[in-house]
């Protein structure tokens, strides 16, 4: 090889080497724009908010879940569609009303209700007119205009397990179709893989409680992992998720209280038992068809010797009664032998047996006027007798006497205003005739108040009339003439 050729060679050398070196130098260029590519995407995914239910990915719509120094936080609506609920903007109990501030949720089993800034949801059967409370550790909150609330208050509401992983930002969720599935699987002896099985047992399931039945037909309870709680021996079992307890009752027909941990907690000795009061722990309990109310430890508050105990809120649903049993959480209406009373929590009388009527039924008449049991804003109550109606105060005291016709409020744009009538004799043309007059019991009640602080200051105590006597807000006609009403100062 001459001179000229070995130049040549070392230039070609030289030349493969700079090619060889720009090619390494570019795949490692390659190599560190991958990895940043790759890291790039990992970040994305990583921070990007994943959802599943059943372990299936799951699309959502924006805003759903907002996440508040690493607490998650739940779009109420948006999530339970996502679960199969219908949503609305009231409270369930004013359902016919638009409230952007309230809403509630609802499926085929029960709905549960929200407030904003409130710690306290509550749920309803769609089968009873029981309501269930529960208090969560934060209130209902507001975002960009919604409702949101934590995991805990959506795990409630639409009776599933909420996980969320800030590590990989996931949020995971099992339904309670899922969970059901899971125990039948693990328990073949489980009592909630039937469709026809009770849904509040199937919730049981949420708090790892398992109802489950032998082979002849009696039920008990146990726990996840398969260890007795309550045995075998029960004619049947219904949980109750707010006091997470178990009402059971025995070959006999015999309903008692278990606790969830298989504690007595009211022995099986009542036809019917049926908790009323969740803050008191006061039980309704009926034996031979009588009822009284009974405590948490059994001691007796009312005893067992009423026909009824608490009213039938059907018939006043304007009235958004909460609890059918203990109006205003002070005064427990009682009725024995066809006559109503009013005792309190305590089982002291309030009023006496001598009532026909809780509640004014307006009838069919005026198809506009809603029935009325109580008055809230004043903590009132009516009640009827001999075909006519007063209006007490939840301690006892008299409003306005037994002379009403009726006592009625019509719904204006989601609020309840109320009227009261009464009849009173009029002179026309040389005769006597009865003329009926409507109140407004708001100004009627605000009358009689400016009227009372002005006797107050010019210290007289009662004004007298020849046919009614107003005293302390309360019109009571005089012996004379009870069904006059005249001087009462009618608006």
């Amino acid at each position: 090889m001459n001179l000229i050729e070995n130049e040549e060679f070392n230039e070609k050398k030289q030349k493969t080497k700079m090619i060889m070196s720009i090619i390494i130098v570019f795949i490692i260029l390659l190599l560190i724009l991958s990895g940043v590519l790759l890291y790039m995407i990992y970040s994305v995914q990583k921070n990007t908010l994943k959802f599943n239910i059943d372990n299936k990915s799951t699309s959502f719509e924006s805003g759903t879940f907002v996440i508040e120094n690493d607490k998650l936080y739940i779009n109420i609506k948006k999530f339970a569609i996502l679960m199969g609920y219908e949503t609305h903007n009231s409270e369930y109990k004013d359902r016919y009303s638009e409230d952007t501030t309230k809403c509630y949720i609802s499926d085929e089993n029960e709905n549960a209700s929200y407030i904003l800034n409130s710690n306290t949801i509550y749920k309803k059967a769609t089968i009873n007119d029981d309501y269930e409370y529960f208090e969560l550790e934060e209130p209902v909150k507001y975002i960009n205009n919604e409702l949101y609330v934590t995991e805990e208050g959506m795990e409630i509401g639409t009776n599933c397990l909420i996980q969320y992983n800030s590590n990989n930002n996931l949020i995971s969720v099992i339904s309670l179709e899922n969970i059901v599935n899971q125990y039948a699987t693990k328990f073949k002896n489980s009592a909630v893989a039937d469709d026809k099985s009770d849904f509040n047992n199937r919730k049981a399931l949420r708090y790892g409680l398992v109802v489950v039945q032998s082979t002849d037909n009696h039920y008990g309870v146990y726990n996840s992992q398969g260890q007795e709680i309550i045995g075998t021996k029960y004619k049947s079992i219904k949980f109750k998720e707010d006091s997470q307890e178990f009402t059971v009752t025995t070959d006999e027909g015999k309903m008692g209280i278990l606790t969830s941990s298989g504690n007595t907690k009211i022995e099986p000795n009542y036809d019917q038992i049926k908790q009323i009061s969740k803050d008191l722990n006061y039980y309704l309990v009926s034996n031979n068809k009588k009822y009284g109310v009974i405590n948490e430890n059994g001691n007796i508050v009312i005893y067992l010797e009423y026909d009824q105990i608490g009213v039938d809120v059907t018939k006043f649903s304007s009235n958004n009664i909460e609890n059918s049993y203990i109006l205003y959480d002070n005064c427990i209406p009682v009725q024995q032998n066809k006559k109503w009373g009013l005792l309190d929590i305590n089982g002291n009388q309030i009023l006496p047996l001598e009532y026909d009527e809780m509640g004014c039924i307006t009838g069919t008449s005026n198809k506009s006027s809603n029935n009325v049991l109580i008055i809230p804003q004043y903590e009132a109550i009516v009640l009827g007798k001999d075909g006519k109606y007063s209006i007490v105060s939840s301690l006892g005291k008299s409003y306005v006497p037994n002379v009403l016709d009726s006592v009625y409020s019509i719904t204006i744009s989601g609020e309840e205003k109320y009227y009261m009538t009464f009849t009173r004799q009029v002179e026309e043309n040389g005769n006597v005739v009865n003329k009926q007059e409507t109140y407004d019991i708001d100004q009627y009640f605000e009358q009689n108040a400016n009227e009372n602080k002005q006797e107050e200051q010019s210290n007289e105590n009662t004004v007298v009339t020849n046919e009614t006597v107003v005293d302390n807000n309360y019109i009571n006609t005089t012996q004379n003439d009870s069904t006059n009403i005249e001087n009462a100062n009618a608006i």
